[in-house]
């Protein structure tokens, strides 16, 4: 969700917050003013009977007096408060229905003699009448009020966010190989400037490391060939001599293979660096339908050592978004891993579609859980002939152009299956 869906969310929720507590406020304030109108009201028409009564002349036609029930109160009668206020729910005859009737009676005395005047009026409450249309002009508010946040969220979170907008594009242009800096747009927003400055200081610094990093990788690995091969000559030249004791052969003959061990390890470490800074771009579409086949055929001698037996189904013209010779280092080692851990006399069967890839060899189960066989030097069995890094360079292919891998085993059958990401619109 974008940034200022959120803030406009954000302001909706807050919008819709105050209405209703304004809404709540409004409702209790009319309440009270209709209450107290009415209060008023009946003060008045309780005043004006008290002065007919002072006056001393028969009032008893006058309509008020129809409105007012007067009371005499003895001397015995205990002084209460100047004026008692009732607001109930009662049935009106009148109106056949309940209603909220205000009861006002006060106690004013009238030439030595105090009386108890009380009036009566039927209250129409908002709840009754004016609830719904109260309702009405607030939704409409919140409805004029949500619109306008819409549009002027959008107006001013554009306005506000451009430069971070155009942090991020530059960003997205950047190259970690590339030896030119990031280019960012100056701000007048103090804190736009400031992440400006925080990654131009570390894009510059991870440019450094992996300049730094990728010298490291090629200067080791090329000093590293060169005493390797050298001790593998003068011990290839040791191993022919015939002088010496079977045990001697032996000893050398271990060395030998760990140093041709340490040298796989040293151009498969050297290979993964580089997948690992390897930068993708817009790859063409290879052809598995011919390369399946030949890689197939060449590995057809080593399989025939080991008495394999190899079935291939593959669909006709199936081209996927993969780098031609990352395609090939791909199937080299998903071949060379099936072969290297089946059975002698074991079976492979490649199966090719257009939507995966897979490949099935029998073998013994492997020693480690299956999720960490994709780690390096991880290795299903003790095969001695395995540096355990075959199946993290085939990991890392697949994630360069988001194909997914799955390894399984089940029932003597090892399964390693790479589902093709869909080619670019």
């Amino acid at each position: 969700m974008k940034l200022n869906y959120r803030y406009t969310i954000a302001y909706a929720v807050i919008t819709l917050f105050v209405l209703a507590v304004g809404f709540t406020i409004v409702y209790g304030a009319m309440s009270r003013s209709v209450t107290q109108t009415t209060v008023g009201k009946l003060r008045h028409l309780n005043a004006l009977v008290a002065r007919q009564l002072a006056s001393g002349r028969d009032y008893t036609g006058h309509p008020a007096r129809t409105q007012v029930r007067i009371r005499r109160l003895l001397p015995a009668d205990p002084a209460g408060p100047d004026q008692l206020v009732q607001v109930r729910d009662e049935w009106v005859p009148a109106l056949q229905s309940s209603a909220s009737v205000v009861r006002l009676t006060t106690y004013p005395r009238v030439g030595g003699q105090r009386y108890g005047l009380t009036s009566q009026a039927v209250v129409v409450r908002p709840s009754d009448e004016y609830l719904t249309g109260i309702m009405l002009v607030f939704a409409w508010t919140f409805v004029f009020l949500l619109a306008l946040v819409v549009i002027l969220s959008e107006v001013i979170s554009w306005h506000i966010l451009k430069p971070f907008n155009a942090i991020l594009r530059g960003i997205e242009r950047f190259q970690l190989s590339q030896k030119t800096t990031i280019h960012l747009q100056p701000s007048r927003t103090l804190e736009f400037n400031v992440l400006n400055e925080f990654l131009m200081r570390m894009t510059r610094q991870a440019q450094r490391d992996y300049q730094g990093l990728q010298e490291f990788s090629e200067n080791a690995s090329h000093e590293l060939q060169t005493p390797i091969a050298s001790m593998k000559a003068q011990l290839e030249l040791l191993i022919m001599d015939s002088e010496l004791t079977p045990q001697q052969l032996r000893m050398l003959t271990t060395i030998h293979d760990q140093l041709e061990r340490l040298a796989k390890i040293n151009q498969a470490l050297t290979l993964l660096a580089k997948l690992e800074h390897y930068e993708t771009h817009p790859a063409p579409l290879t052809d598995l339908s011919q390369l399946v086949p030949a890689t197939e055929a060449a590995f057809a001698d080593l399989a025939e050592m080991k008495e394999l037996r190899t079935t291939q189904h593959v669909a006709p013209d199936v081209r996927v978004p993969l780098d031609e010779s990352l395609a090939q280092l791909l199937l080299n080692n998903l071949f060379s891993n099936a072969i290297r851990h089946n059975l002698p006399g074991g079976e492979i069967r490649v199966t090719l579609t257009p939507a995966a890839l897979e490949l099935r060899n029998t073998g013994l189960p492997p020693s480690l859980p299956v999720a960490e066989l994709f780690g390096r030097f991880k290795k299903g069995n003790a095969a001695l002939d395995s540096i355990g890094i075959g199946l993290a360079i085939v990991q890392r292919i697949g994630a360069l152009y988001h194909h997914h891998l799955a390894y399984t085993y089940a029932d003597g059958w090892h399964c390693l299956r790479v589902e093709f990401a869909p080619e670019p619109a």
